[in-house]
């Protein structure tokens, strides 16, 4: 049995092997690839069986010939048609018997000594017009210890087969020995050319000191001692003897572990770069969102400002008027009653309503003013932002790393996410109960935003303005103003002063408000994406230094 060859070296390699494997496999599943755990799973399975020596080749090169002839007794069905159908194992078993493994896949015992150390399995040929023959031939490749590749001696350059060594040698690095099967068909001329032209072929696709053998199948089948079937089966032979086999086992576990390993890592080292890639796009975005936020403050100061200044000029001539109109001549003037033009109340009242009048029109022209410019704002805004996500998902379709397959969805729903940002639900927010409509930045239509400014204005002037003159103009008569009037202005000026402040107040809430909320629901949308993103690298870093370590264990020194 396999145990009873295998140096205490070798030995400790398969144990190597098998810790190797799980953790590959660990990897794999980690990764979720479906493909790879398979492969692995069949390798950490046959560690310890048989030596697998597939047999590939082209249809009609005689490889069912050749493993007829090299067992002895017909096993493999041969006939004028492509008739290998599928997979077929030959396996050690006390007496002949098949089993079906599955569709296009069934194993063969057969009483055989070598195939108590080697598993031949014979494959559908390479270029089978058959459907699913070549990508099966392909699949079991991953699982061999050796490829025995079957030419025909007369023909041996056609494509499909060297097609196949290339894709053997550049992605699972499998040994192999090559066959020049129906030599009774070719010239010894031809022989030994088309032999010369193999072991070139062979060479130029990285193949070191190929081993080629030429034989006949018919010439076995009658007994010539010619047929090259005694080379074959003595190299056969000392792979069993000698251990080679088990250490093409090892070789073998070892570089289809080197190449799943590599190719984990290739894909998750993609993902992490398309992640950075990601996280630094919506870092640009949070950047950008900040220098808005700066240019907002400044429009919000300089809006402010404005209005408070409109209110300011307007209350200081409030405050000029209120103190003339309650000099001594004209109070004298108003409080009798046969030389008044009007009486106190009714200035009063006549004051306050060419005030209010007056702010009214001011502010309110002020704040179709205001208005604009954060329409501008807010539309510059998100005009840049929406731009940038139109290019990187313009980007990404023009080939962008897409190994992180949420990152069009995530684009997307950022972009739906800022079209739907409502300014009116900001709005109703920051000024209970003001009905100021749909104001929806989905189209771009935000005229009406003025409404906000003009409205909140209003409600801070009524508010201040009504409440000091409906108190003032119920307690003066003209002889308390007469009497009091030095203490009336002060009086006055202290409410009007608190006016301003009141107005400053609400006005630096109501359009900080607007800002406020509005960048509150930026920095939400933005943060989602750079957290999902953060999570998704912190995710792949272990299995980056998993992958890593896996093929730092898969490069460690070979027996000699």
């Amino acid at each position: 049995m396999a145990r009873k060859i295998l140096s205490g070296k070798l030995n400790d390699q398969f144990h190597a092997m098998r810790v190797l494997l799980q953790k590959c496999l660990s990897l794999a599943e980690r990764c979720q690839d479906g493909e790879s755990i398979r492969i692995l799973r069949e390798r950490l399975d046959r560690l310890q069986s048989a030596a697998l020596f597939v047999i590939v080749g082209e249809v009609k090169a005689g490889k069912s010939s050749f493993v007829n002839a090299l067992m002895g007794e017909d096993v493999c069905e041969v006939a004028p048609d492509p008739c290998t159908m599928g997979i077929q194992e030959l396996v050690y078993g006390e007496e002949r018997d098949r089993m079906a493994l599955g569709d296009n896949w069934e194993r063969v015992f057969l009483p055989r000594e070598v195939l108590r150390e080697i598993t031949i399995v014979d494959t559908p040929g390479t270029n089978s017009v058959i459907a699913n023959h070549q990508k099966i031939t392909e699949d079991y490749i991953a699982l061999s210890d050796l490829v025995v590749f079957v030419f025909s001696a007369k023909n041996p350059h056609t494509g499909s087969a060297w097609e196949l060594l290339s894709l053997i040698r550049k992605d699972w690095r499998r040994k192999m020995v090559f066959v020049l099967q129906q030599a009774d068909l070719a010239s010894q001329r031809e022989l030994v050319v088309n032999r010369e032209r193999v072991e070139q072929y062979a060479r130029e696709r990285s193949v070191q000191n190929p081993v080629v053998f030429t034989l006949s199948a018919k010439r076995e089948s009658e007994g010539e001692s010619d047929s090259g079937f005694t080379e074959f089966r003595e190299f056969l032979r000392d792979a069993v003897e000698t251990g080679e086999v088990w250490r093409l086992k090892v070789e073998g576990t070892r570089d289809t572990v080197q190449k799943i390993a590599g190719n984990l890592l290739a894909e998750l080292l993609k993902s992490q770069a398309t992640l950075a890639e990601d996280r630094a796009f919506y870092q640009y975005l949070t950047a950008r969102v900040a220098a808005h936020r700066e240019k907002a403050d400044n429009l919000r100061h300089f809006a402010v400002r404005g209005l408070c200044d409109s209110y300011d000029r307007l209350a200081s001539g409030l405050e000029r008027d209120f103190t003339e109109g309650i000099s001594a001549g004209n109070i004298l003037r108003r409080a009798i009653p046969f030389i008044r033009d009007k009486d106190v109340q009714t200035w009063m009242k006549e004051l306050q309503a060419a005030f209010e009048e007056a702010v009214k029109k001011e502010i309110d022209a002020n704040s179709a003013r205001v208005s604009k410019d954060i329409s501008d704002a807010i539309l510059s805004m998100f005009g840049e932002l929406t731009r940038a996500i139109d290019q990187r998902q313009g980007a990404g379709e023009k080939g962008i790393a897409s190994a992180y397959p949420d990152r069009e969805e995530i684009l997307l729903r950022l972009r739906k996410q800022l079209e739907a940002l409502r300014i009116a639900d900001i709005a109703d927010k920051g000024i209970q109960g003001a009905d100021v409509g749909n104001l929806s930045l989905a189209g771009g239509g935000i005229a009406a935003l003025g409404a906000v400014i003009a409205l909140a204005t209003k409600l801070v002037i009524f508010d201040i303005t009504g409440g000091i003159m409906a108190v003032m103009g119920a307690g003066l008569i003209a002889v308390t103003l007469l009497w009091k009037r030095k203490a009336i202005i002060g009086d006055f000026s202290r409410k009007m002063e608190k006016s301003r402040q009141e107005f400053r107040d609400r006005i630096e809430k109501e359009i900080a408000g607007i800002f406020g909320k509005l960048f509150m629901e930026l920095d939400q949308r933005l943060k989602e994406p750079i957290g999902r993103l953060d999570a998704d690298n912190a995710r792949l870093t272990p299995l980056i230094d998993e992958a890593r370590q896996v093929i730092a264990l898969s490069n460690l020194p070979k027996e000699t």
